[in-house]
C-alpha cells in the first residue's frame, strides 16, 4: 500500500471518527436552527394548558368514617356451643362491615340522597364564557313539585327579568314562559317552583338542567368510593369527589345519618314484630283465663265451697309442687307450638320472637339469626329483584334455616313432652293418694289447676311485654360515625404541575414530531447523516454557501468562510494524490446546477495560489459555460483540436487567467454533435499526456455521470474523481450513482464533496459542519464588502 492510500486511509478514518459527533451537532442545529418553532410550541401548549385548567371544574375530596360495633364474635360463639353446630354456621349473619360496605353504596341508600337534596337538579352561571355550576352561592333553587321516576334528562335557560319574574326557556320544546318566584310554573312532565336563596341578585342569566333520578345516582355512585380502612378493621372509610367542598360535605353527612337512621329502623322493626306477637298472644291468653276463672267463679258458688278442708292440706302442698312443675312443663310445650305453628307458616315473612323461651339459649341464638336473614332479605329486595340470583340464594337458605328451625322446636316440644308425661305420673300418684278425698275438692282443685296455668302464662307474657318495650326505647344502632365528612384543604383537580409539565413536553415533541416528519418527507441531501445512510464513499471535503455569486472567490488576501472551506479541501485534496507528479482531478457530479463547476474552478485557483501549476480543462461538451461566464473566448478549444487531429497543438489550446500566472485554462470549444465519440478520440489521452509534463495539476470539469456517460470515459485518464452532491439539491436517490461507481470499481479513487451548505446565524450549519462558531460573522461581514469590492478590483487583476 502506497503513501497516498494510507493518506487517504487516515482522511476517511477521520471524518468517520467524527460520524457521532456531527450527529449529535447536527440533531442540536436542527433545533437551534428552528428555535422559533419551539418556542411559539412550548408559549402555545402553555397557554392551553392554562384555558385547559380555566375550563376543567375543581374537584375536591370529602371524606368521612364510621365504625361498626361487630357483635359477631359473641354470637358465633354462643351458637357453636349449642347443639347444632352446623345450623350456628348457618345463621351466623351478624352485620359485618362487609356486608356495611355493600349497603353504603346500595341504589336504595343514594336514591335517598338523591331525593333528599335534590341532587338531579343542576344550577349553572352562563354569563361568562363557559357556564360554571353554583352551589350555595346560586340564587334561586329548584325544586321539582311532581316528582316522576321517568323524568328526561331537560335544560332551561332561566333569564332574571326583575325581582320577582324571569322568563324559562326550552329550545327542545320550542318553550319560552314568563314565570313568578315562589309560584309552581306546569310544564309538560312536571311542574317547577323557582325559590330565591339568600344569594339573590335581580338579574343574570343561568342554566337549569333537570336529570332523571337514575343518572343522579349514578353520578353519585361514581364520585363515592366506600372500603375498609385495613382487612382486620370495622372503620369504614368513605370518600366523595365534589366541585364545591361545603356542597360535598353536605352529600357526605347526609349519606352517612341517612344509613345510620336506616341501621336503626331495622333493629325497631324486630322489637315492633316481637311486641306485636307478644299483644297478639295477651288477648288469647286473657281471654281463656277468665273463662277459666268464671268456672271456678260459678262451681265454688253453685257447691257453697270457700276454702281447702284443712285435713288434706299436706297432701295439697305436695299436690301443689308436682303440679308447679307440670306447669312450667305445660307453659313451655304451649309456647312452643305457638312458635312451631307460627315457623311452620311459610307466607308468615315476620320475625319470629326470640325471647319466649329462656330455657334454651342456643336456640334463642338460632331465633336471632333467622330474623336476621329475613331483614337482610329485605334489604336486597330494596335494590334486587326477586330473580336476582342472589335473592334465590338467599331464599333456599330461609327454607332450609326454616325447616332447620322446626326440627329443633320439634325435638324440644318431644323433650317437653317428657317430662310432662313424668310429671303427670308424679300427680297420678298424688291424685291416688287423695282420691279418697271429696269429689268437689278434687274438682275445686282442677279448676283451680287450670287458672294457675293461664295466670302464670299470661304472666310470662306480660313480663315480656315490658321487656320488650324497656329493649325498644333503648335501641341503637350498631354503626355510629367516627369522622364527620370534612373536605381537603386543597382541590386535588385539576393538577396544574402535571398539565403544564404536560404541556411543556407538548410544545417540545410537537415541533419535533413535525420537524421529524419533514425530514422523513424531504428525499433531497440535508445532513450528513443522509450521506452516511446511503453510501460509504469518503468525504473530502465542504463548502458552504455562496452568497456573494461570484464564481472566483479565492484569492490571496481572501478569508472568507468558502475561501478558507476550498483551502481546507486543498489540504484534504494533498493526502489523496501522489507527490512528485503530475495529478488530473476529474470532477462530475449527478446532475446540472450540482456546482461542480464552481469548485473545480476554485479550487484550482486556491492551488496556483500555493504556487503549483494548474490547468482546468472544461471537457463538458453539451452545456459548457464556466469559461464563458468569466468572460473566456471559447472559439477554439478542445473539440477543434480533436477534429483537427491535434494540428494545431496543446499551446495554442492552453489561455493564461488574467488573476493567477499559475492558473491556465483550455475550453471546450464550438458544441459537438457527438461529444461522447470526441472523448473516445486518442487525442484526448495525447492531451491528458501533455499536460502532466507541462502543469502539477489537471483539473477536469466534466459533464453530470448521471445524466452521460462522458465523466466515465474520462475516468480512466484521471487520478482521482471528485463527486459534487449539493445540500438541498441532489436526490438522495441520485447517492446510488455514487455506490456503484463505488462498488463497481468504475473509479478508481473516489471522493464525495458537498457544496452550498447553509451556514445558519446561530454558526451551526444545517449540514453539521462549518466555520461559524470561530469568529467569522466579522468575516461574513468583511466578505459582504469585498464583495463590492471585487468588482472593482477583478481589471485590476486581469491586467496583472
Amino acid at each position: 500500500m502506497n503513501n497516498t492510500d494510507i493518506l487517504a486511509e487516515k482522511l476517511d478514518f477521520t471524518y468517520k471518527k467524527e460520524e457521532q459527533q456531527g450527529d449529535l451537532m447536527g440533531l442540536v442545529g436542527t433545533c437551534l436552527n428552528y428555535w422559533y418553532l419551539f418556542l411559539i410550541g412550548i408559549i402555545s401548549c402553555l397557554v392551553f394548558g392554562f384555558l385547559y385548567i380555566q375550563y376543567l371544574p375543581t374537584q375536591w375530596n370529602v371524606t368521612g368514617k364510621i365504625i361498626v360495633e361487630d357483635d359477631k364474635g359473641a354470637t358465633s360463639k354462643s351458637l357453636t356451643n349449642g347443639v347444632n353446630a352446623d345450623l350456628a354456621s348457618l345463621f351466623d349473619i351478624k352485620s359485618n362491615a362487609d356486608n356495611e360496605v355493600k349497603v353504603l353504596k346500595s341504589r336504595g341508600l343514594l336514591r335517598q340522597v338523591v331525593s333528599a337534596l335534590d341532587l338531579n337538579i343542576h344550577v349553572y352561571d352562563n354569563s361568562g364564557l363557559r357556564k360554571v355550576e353554583m352551589f350555595a352561592e346560586a340564587p334561586f333553587a329548584v325544586k321539582v313539585v311532581n316528582k316522576d321516576d321517568l323524568i328526561k334528562l331537560n335544560t332551561y335557560d332561566i333569564n332574571i327579568i326583575d325581582a320577582n319574574t324571569f322568563k324559562l326557556v326550552n329550545d327542545g320544546e320550542a318553550l319560552v314562559v314568563i314565570g313568578k318566584f315562589g309560584q309552581p310554573l306546569q310544564l309538560k312532565q312536571y311542574a317547577l317552583t323557582v325559590n330565591k336563596t339568600s344569594k339573590f341578585v335581580a338579574s343574570g342569566k343561568y342554566i337549569v338542567k333537570i336529570q332523571p333520578a337514575k343518572k343522579a345516582e349514578s353520578d353519585l355512585a361514581d364520585n363515592f368510593n366506600v372500603g375498609l380502612d385495613d382487612k382486620q378493621s370495622t372503620v369504614i372509610d368513605l370518600q366523595l369527589s365534589s366541585a364545591d367542598p361545603q356542597w360535598g360535605e353536605r352529600t357526605l353527612q347526609t349519606l352517612m345519618k341517612a344509613y345510620l337512621q336506616r341501621n336503626l329502623s331495622n333493629k325497631i322493626r324486630i322489637a315492633d314484630s316481637t311486641m306485636k306477637f307478644i299483644d297478639t298472644r295477651l288477648v288469647v291468653v286473657g281471654a281463656e283465663l277468665n273463662k277459666v276463672e268464671k268456672n271456678l267463679e260459678q262451681y265454688k258458688v253453685r257447691n257453697k265451697i270457700s276454702d281447702i278442708n284443712a285435713q288434706s292440706k299436706a297432701l295439697v302442698e305436695g299436690a301443689d309442687q308436682s303440679q308447679t312443675k307440670l306447669n312450667d312443663n305445660e307453659v313451655q310445650l304451649a309456647i312452643v307450638d305457638d312458635l312451631y305453628k307460627y315457623v311452620s307458616n311459610g307466607n308468615n315473612s315476620q320475625v319470629v320472637p326470640s325471647s319466649l323461651i329462656t330455657k334454651d339459649m342456643a336456640f334463642g341464638n338460632a331465633i336471632n339469626s333467622y330474623n336476621e336473614m329475613l331483614l337482610r332479605k329485605e334489604q336486597l329486595k330494596l335494590t334486587l329483584t326477586d330473580n336476582s340470583s342472589y335473592v334465590q340464594n338467599l331464599d333456599q337458605q330461609l327454607v332450609l334455616a326454616r325447616k332447620a328451625l322446626l326440627t329443633s322446636l320439634n325435638n324440644y316440644r318431644k323433650s317437653l313432652q317428657v317430662s310432662h308425661t313424668a310429671f303427670r305420673r308424679q300427680n297420678a300418684t298424688i291424685d291416688d293418694q287423695i282420691s279418697t278425698a271429696p269429689v268437689k275438692e278434687r274438682i275445686y282443685l282442677d279448676y283451680a289447676r287450670q287458672q294457675s296455668l293461664k295466670q302464670d302464662l299470661y304472666l310470662f307474657l306480660l313480663q315480656k311485654r315490658e321487656e320488650t318495650a324497656i329493649s325498644q326505647t333503648a335501641t341503637i344502632s350498631s354503626c355510629r360515625i367516627l369522622d364527620d365528612a370534612e373536605s381537603d384543604e386543597k382541590p386535588f383537580a385539576p393538577k396544574k404541575s402535571l398539565i403544564y409539565t404536560l404541556s411543556l413536553f407538548a410544545g417540545l415533541f410537537i415541533p419535533a414530531a413535525g420537524l421529524s416528519i419533514k425530514e422523513m418527507l424531504n428525499i433531497k441531501i440535508n445532513a450528513k447523516s443522509d450521506i452516511e445512510k446511503h453510501t460509504n464513499v469518503p468525504l473530502l471535503g465542504e463548502i458552504s454557501r455562496n452568497l456573494n455569486k461570484t464564481k472566483n472567490l479565492v484569492y490571496n488576501d481572501s478569508r472568507s468562510v468558502i475561501s478558507e472551506e476550498i483551502r481546507a479541501l486543498r489540504t484534504n485534496l494533498k493526502y489523496v494524490t501522489e507527490k512528485g507528479k503530475s495529478n488530473v482531478i476529474l470532477f462530475t457530479s449527478s446532475m446540472s446546477g450540482e456546482g461542480k463547476s464552481f469548485i473545480s474552478l476554485n479550487l484550482g485557483n486556491s492551488i496556483a495560489l500555493s504556487g503549483k501549476k494548474v490547468v482546468l480543462l472544461e471537457l463538458d461538451l453539451r452545456k459548457p459555460r464556466l469559461l464563458k461566464n468569466m468572460g473566456v473566448e471559447n472559439d477554439y478549444g478542445f473539440t477543434n483540436y480533436v477534429i483537427s487531429a491535434g494540428e494545431g497543438g496543446v499551446d495554442n489550446l492552453i489561455k493564461p487567467s488574467t488573476f493567477n500566472e499559475n492558473f491556465s485554462f483550455i475550453s471546450s470549444g464550438p458544441i459537438p454533435p457527438n461529444p461522447a465519440e470526441l472523448l473516445m478520440n486518442d487525442h484526448l489521452h495525447i492531451l491528458i499526456d501533455e499536460l502532466r509534463e507541462r502543469f502539477d495539476y489537471v483539473i477536469i470539469d466534466s459533464a453530470p455521470v448521471g445524466l452521460v456517460s462522458d465523466a466515465l470515459i474520462i475516468e480512466e485518464f484521471a487520478d482521482i474523481m471528485c463527486y459534487v452532491v449539493r445540500q438541498n439539491y441532489t436526490h438522495k436517490s441520485q447517492l446510488g450513482i455514487v455506490n456503484d461507481l463505488y462498488k463497481s470499481k468504475k473509479a478508481k479513487r473516489l471522493y464525495l464533496i458537498v457544496n452550498d451548505i447553509e451556514i445558519k446565524k446561530n454558526g451551526i450549519t444545517g449540514y453539521g459542519y462549518g466555520y461559524g462558531s470561530y469568529g467569522y460573522n466579522m468575516i461574513e461581514e468583511e466578505d459582504t464588502k469585498v464583495s463590492g469590492l471585487f468588482k472593482k478590483l477583478k481589471p485590476v487583476l486581469n491586467k496583472s
